[in-house]
């Protein structure tokens, strides 16, 4: 009975959640967008429905400071020139998928719920991040989780705490579990226009107990728009633009700093309207990045959107191996391979790293899966920090984990790692591939190194040998010390010694001998190109767009930064707060 009443009381919910009093108009168009396809922006609509069918629109992750994620292009942002000012964005994007995650986490205590008879993390439920107006069956699918998380929090004593910290049954219980619950999910303070509707669904003639109606109440809040979305929607103006409210500000500094929803002492300055100014943001994303629990997954998350290790498109993860050859390979020691990795980018930027420390840094985490890659013994199972001699591990690049990515089943992959480093760390394009390339086998020979018969693959065509030869190759032969699965060599499986040595294009003109990857990495590190390519990524991310002419020249500016040796990462994360379109926003014509 308590199940149908409270599915009766689920009925009431659309018109509570539909219209938001702050989201009944003004969607505008979308700007340069983040979206996980990597294809561009989207137009924003309307995020009110109508009551009762309580359909959102609007467009996805294309907004300021949403995060990129999934299968974005990558930052590099190509041969964008500067244009000063500050790009049209979208008024109306919704939560990302992660960022909904965390903030069902923060907020509820909740990260796995029971739909039918499956239990995952909520956003595993819902359809991927995209841009565009939302599909009916998205919306379907924000209804049964949210409905799933509602019961499982006032189903577990906890979580129902986070929520409500009356007893519904009491005069005035529900009006303040609106207010302040509504405070901290819709990232502002409720309207009363607001508290009147969602208190409606406990007034007569609702069917249910108080139980009932507090969680119809949960239900409705995580249904609503001004929970599922972030509006921009401040009028007033600044430059070209408009200044973001305060608590427009907050919201920013949240999810790009945590990913999530802002604590107390950010909500308080945004009640307080102390969030205006590039220091009163600058003093608070100095606090948040120094919380290291609630930045660093954040901090990871641009590092590994920087390495495109959550790309669809590249060869992360995606490679299994001859156990026959490499006894020392497991499949289920990936997951290990990318703890590492995330372990790797946190700690570089906690211990007071810069970027060049990414490149050269000859720290790790090992466990039983990876130390035996590492020549390492005596490991248990969970990681353990350690000092890797920095000349043959310098950086993440000589990590098993980029290495057994990008490798063949039974060899290592020169083209593919020099491919890597060309384009997404040097952002030298060299153009598309020849289509038939790939079908040519190489040539008969007595190779003694998976470096001459690379060699020998790629010369046999003269339109393919001017790229590879000059530009993809190289770095992979610097790389040809680490086997398939990233274990240090210094003679070829097919019997013949390591040639280490090779004359890398580092772009503009830039072309070095190299002959060990401790000098590649150095050279990469130093170069102009990579630095924009690191800085490009960050503003990306961050600001949860794709490149364009007004962020690349904050790209340009935070890179002119990583040019000095030794500045740190978290300074170069709390600098994008002080762009000007970090807290103004231009609507799009």
């Amino acid at each position: 009975m308590t199940q149908m009443r409270t599915g009766l009381l689920v009925l009431m919910i659309a018109g509570v959640s539909a219209c938001g009093s702050s989201l009944g108009s003004g969607g505008g168009k979308g700007g340069a967008g983040g979206p996980t396809t990597g294809s561009g922006g989207a137009t924003g609509g309307s995020a009110a429905g109508t009551a009762g069918a309580g359909a959102i629109t609007g467009t996805g992750g294309a907004g300021a400071t949403a995060g990129i994620s999934g299968t974005g292009t990558g930052g590099g942002g190509g041969d964008i020139a500067c244009a000063p000012g500050i790009p049209t964005t979208t008024q109306l994007r919704r939560l990302q998928n992660r960022q909904y995650d965390n903030v069902v986490r923060d907020l509820l205590g909740v990260t796995t719920v029971s739909v039918g008879t499956d239990v995952k993390a909520p956003s595993e439920f819902l359809f991927p991040d995209s841009d565009g107006p939302m599909a009916t069956d998205a919306w379907r699918l924000y209804k049964d989780v949210g409905k799933a998380i509602a019961k499982a929090v006032m189903a577990n004593p906890a979580q129902k705490a986070k929520f409500i910290t009356c007893d519904p049954a009491v005069s005035g219980c529900l009006t303040a579990t609106i207010k302040s619950f509504g405070r901290k999910a819709f990232r502002r303070p409720v309207t009363d226009a607001e508290v009147t509707r969602f208190a409606g669904i406990g007034e007569p003639p609702s069917i249910g107990t108080p139980d009932d109606v507090a969680e119809a109440t949960l239900v409705a809040f995580l249904v609503s728009p001004s929970f599922l979305m972030v509006p921009e929607l401040s009028k007033t103006p600044a430059g070209q633009g408009f200044q973001l409210s305060s608590h427009e500000v907050a919201a920013r500094l949240s999810l790009m700093l945590w990913g999530s929803v802002a604590d107390d002492v950010l909500n308080t300055a945004a009640d307080a309207n102390q969030l205006q100014t590039k220091d009163q943001i600058l003093t608070q994303a100095q606090r948040m990045l120094a919380m290291r629990d609630k930045a660093a997954p954040q901090v990871t998350a641009f590092h590994r959107y920087w390495a495109r290790m959550d790309d669809a498109s590249s060869h992360w993860w995606r490679t299994d191996h001859d156990v026959a050859k490499y006894p020392l390979y497991s499949p289920a020691a990936r997951t290990t391979l990318a703890a590492e990795l995330d372990s790797f980018f946190a700690e570089i930027a906690y211990t007071n790293g810069s970027y060049k420390d990414l490149l050269l840094s000859g720290v790790g985490f090992v466990n039983k899966d990876n130390a035996p890659i590492y020549g390492l013994t005596g490991a248990g199972t969970t990681l353990a920090k350690v000092q890797l001699d920095s000349m043959q591990r310098p950086g993440f690049l000589t990590r098993a984990g980029f290495l057994s990515s990008y490798s063949h089943y039974d060899s290592t992959a020169p083209i593919l790692r020099g491919a890597f480093i060309t384009r997404y760390l040097l952002g030298i394009d060299p153009g598309p591939p020849i289509p038939s390339a790939a079908l040519v086998p190489p040539p008969p020979g007595n190779y003694t190194t998976n470096r001459q018969r690379t060699e020998a693959l790629t010369s046999q065509q003269a339109s393919c040998a001017a790229c590879h030869t000059g530009i993809l190759n190289p770095p992979g032969f610097v790389l040809e010390n680490y086997d398939a699965i990233g274990k240090w060599q210094t003679v070829d499986p097919l019997g013949g010694p390591i040639d280490a040595t090779a004359m890398v294009n580092f772009g503009d003109g830039n072309i070095k001998r190299i002959t060990n990857a401790q000098e590649l990495m150095q050279e990469i590190a130093r170069t102009p190109r990579s630095q924009l390519q690191y800085a490009q990524s960050l503003v990306a991310y961050g600001y949860g767009r794709q490149p364009n002419a007004q962020d690349r020249c904050v790209a340009e500016q935070l890179a002119g930064k990583l040019a000095s040796d030794g500045y740190p990462i978290l300074t170069l994360l709390s600098d994008l707060t002080q762009a000007d379109s970090f807290r103004q926003r231009v609507r799009a014509p």
